[in-house]
């Protein structure tokens, strides 16, 4: 009786695991980087695995507060019942005050305007530092330069790639944290189209993505826009600019998916 009790009690456990949160769950499917691969135009290899944990880990870890966050003056500083992604679920290129829920904890510190000042200044350049990791992966696997066009396409692809995984995480029970979906579409709306100069064809997926507007519960229109992603990304990225990333990446050496 103990014995099944506690196989029950551990089932419950793993359920409610699932329920609040997504992991990356290489190779395996309902994880993260399944999600990203779904988009992308690559078959599963050992250099796209690693750019996507790079950005993973740049969204997600540590799971306890970075270098720093919790100096003087700002020891204080709780995240409460929110978890990890009170930080960095904002989107790529998102500013952090965007956050409510951080503002709001925040607030209930009741600091100085200078002792908040400086803690965002600890925030954004946190965040600015993770991202140049993230540029810095992509560029070098995607072989991009990190100048002109092409550090707008390293933009595009690690933009992406985070917001894929913010649409994941509104899967889960918590998404009290997490940018709004209204900015993660205008986020990838405008990698398609201004980053990734995909012009007609993008413009055909924005309205995909604009007509989701009519979902009101956040979940749904999340999982209705991977879904577009899903179906419309891949090729995508191989038609636009005649083909362009489609050579590109086969001369890097990247297997690229075969579409009908």
């Amino acid at each position: 009786m103990a014995i099944r009790l506690l196989f029950i009690t551990i089932i419950s456990i793993l359920s409610i695991t699932q329920l609040n949160s997504k992991s990356l769950n290489p190779g395996q499917k309902n994880g993260h980087e399944a999600d990203i691969y779904s988009v992308l135009p690559f078959e599963r290899c050992d250099s796209i695995n690693k750019l996507i944990k790079v950005i993973h880990q740049n969204i997600d870890f540590p799971i306890g507060y970075f270098e720093g966050l919790r100096d003087a003056p700002h020891q204080d500083f709780t995240w409460r019942k929110y978890g990890h992604r009170v930080f960095f679920h904002w989107g790529f290129n998102s500013n952090p005050k965007s956050s409510k829920v951080l503002q709001s904890l925040i607030d209930e510190r009741k600091w100085t305007k200078q002792q908040e000042e400086s803690f965002w200044n600890k925030i954004i350049k946190e965040q600015a530092r993770r991202n140049r990791q993230s540029m810095g992966t992509v560029a070098n696997i995607l072989g991009f330069q990190l100048s002109g066009v092409q550090r707008g396409y390293a933009n595009a692809f690690a933009s992406i790639i985070t917001d894929i995984h913010i649409l994941g995480d509104y899967s889960t029970t918590n998404t009290s944290t997490l940018q709004d979906v209204d900015l993660v579409i205008a986020d990838i709306k405008k990698a398609l189209f201004e980053s990734l100069k995909g012009e007609d064809a993008a413009k055909r997926i924005n309205k995909l993505l604009d007509d989701t507007k009519s979902i009101t519960d956040s979940k749904e229109r999340a999982s209705t826009t991977l879904v577009i992603l899903q179906k419309h990304l891949p090729s995508f990225f191989i038609q636009i600019q005649d083909g362009f990333f489609a050579k590109h990446f086969t001369k890097k050496g990247l297997p690229l998916k075969r579409l009908i």
